[in-house]
């Protein structure tokens, strides 16, 4: 979803931080994107019809290949990802509101039916690796919020 604040356009969207439950350590999921830039990402999307929760479902399976079944939980964060960024020459911000979303144990990513082709690789793993590979801060700042939330469960 796209709107206009003075001269800048503000979309909003979701940054999800998918998680599966572990006796010892919990598992995130973390993607490597290869469209448009390159590195690591939390799960996200924009916002599609106005629905958060939708989005959500819809974004892990777009671009996680995590099937509506594999979702035990959604957790809205009450937290919002901002940054900006340049597209042809016109400033964009992005409002990304952040959710914990717990996924069943046989959850697995599989990114080969990602429509967008945005991502070449998927995995789940301990907390302190996604920290170490996202390329972002705002991101890791995501994690670190849902993970203490998830911790504390």
């Amino acid at each position: 979803m796209t709107s206009q604040i003075g001269d800048m356009k503000t979309e909003k969207g979701v940054i999800i931080v998918a998680y599966k439950e572990s006796r010892r350590n919990n598992r995130y999921a973390i993607l490597k994107r290869k469209k448009n830039w390159e590195g690591w990402e939390l799960p996200k999307g924009h916002l599609e019809e106005d629905d958060y929760e939708d989005t959500v479902k819809l974004e892990l399976g777009e671009e996680a290949g995590i099937k509506e079944d594999e979702i035990e939980e959604i957790t809205d964060l009450e937290e919002t990802a901002e940054w900006t960024f340049e597209e042809d020459g016109e400033e964009i911000k992005r409002e990304y509101k952040a959710f914990i979303v717990r996924v069943s144990e046989e959850a697995q990513i599989d990114i080969t039916e990602n429509p967008h082709d945005e991502h070449e690789q998927g995995f789940f793993l301990k907390k302190k690796d996604v920290e170490g590979l996202l390329t972002y801060q705002n991101n890791v700042e995501v994690l670190e919020r849902a993970a203490e939330i998830v911790s504390q469960e």
